[in-house]
């Protein structure tokens, strides 16, 4: 069993940077790379990329280039960035390559199985992190962890070697025994905590108090937890309330990334969680008021940026 030594990162968001910043301080330099276009590379360069406002110095390798495969691949795009990224990874990456996604929502390993091995992808749930990205700079006081599972068998040696790997380095992590039901957990708290942030321009404090933020989002997510018993996960109303404990050891000041596309005038990821539980709820003709109500929100949002 070949140990995990090498790892490349793409996407330098705040959760991105957040985790390829405690790799490349405890690995070797070049054992932590970053995968990215010229022009990104270019504007790191020249402007830096800043971690609790210090420079990161990252290795960067031109994504079209052809370089010695890695060991580990971890994607932490924007959904609508995770084609190119998986296309970008190609020529990093070889069959013994093991990959995993921190790209919010239930279907980014679907999407990777197009491009890589799907017996290489490890189904990853990206939580507890509050960093936080403006501009070239990253803030963030909780790192948060990769919870993470084989889905069947013959994934149970690849988990391990990444179990080892992050040990070895102290990186928080947990191995879950039902992964899936895990990612659609942590799926339901999006639905609920990332849309209503940014829909009132809030930051984690507005749904950390009573009130009618909070009561939205546990809205929000009631209706992924009926929706889950539909799709064969059943998530519990208890899980409900644990995922939202979650939310209050977060840092109040920070806020989820959909809040942080709102404020900077970007594309959010809507339709990986309200639209894709309206989406899954019309086809078991379930009522989904609130994250309809989210829905149209958001995408009135974003088309009010170029009103």
């Amino acid at each position: 069993m070949k140990s995990i030594k090498t790892v490349a990162f793409i996407g330098l968001g705040a959760v991105g940077t957040n985790f390829a910043y405690f790799f490349h301080q405890r690995l070797p330099k070049g054992a932590v790379q970053i995968v990215a276009d010229k022009e990104r590379i270019a504007r790191y360069q020249k402007e830096g990329v800043y971690y609790n406002q210090k420079r990161c110095d990252f290795v960067y390798n031109d994504a079209q280039a052809e370089t010695k495969p890695v060991d580990l691949a971890i994607i932490c795009t924007k959904a609508n960035g995770l084609e190119a990224a998986c296309e970008a990874l190609k020529s990093h990456t070889n069959h013994h390559t093991l990959f995993m996604s921190a790209v919010n929502g239930i279907s980014s390993e679907e999407v990777m199985a197009n491009y890589f091995p799907k017996q290489n992808i490890i189904y990853t749930v990206a939580q507890g992190m509050d960093a936080t990205k403006t501009d070239n700079h990253v803030i963030c006081h909780n790192i948060g962890e990769l919870c993470f599972g084989a889905v069947n068998e013959y994934q149970a040696e690849a988990v391990h070697r990444i179990h080892e790997f992050f040990s070895t380095v102290d990186f928080p992590h947990h191995v879950k025994a039902d992964i899936l039901h895990h990612q659609w957990g942590k799926f339901m708290l999006n639905c609920g905590l990332n849309q209503v942030v940014a829909i009132y321009d809030g930051t984690y404090a507005s749904i950390q108090q009573e009130g009618m933020m909070r009561n939205q989002m546990l809205e929000a997510m009631k209706e992924v937890q009926q929706l889950s018993i539909y799709e064969g996960i059943h998530l519990s109303e208890a899980e409900i309330s644990e995922w939202a404990a979650m939310c209050d050891t977060l840092s109040p000041d920070g806020m989820p990334s959909m809040a942080q596309d709102v404020k900077a005038k970007r594309k959010t990821e809507v339709s990986l969680f309200a639209g894709e539980v309206c989406k899954r709820c019309a086809k078991y003709n379930l009522p989904a008021p609130m994250n309809t109500w989210l829905s149209e929100r958001l995408n009135a949002i974003e088309k009010a940026y170029s009103d």
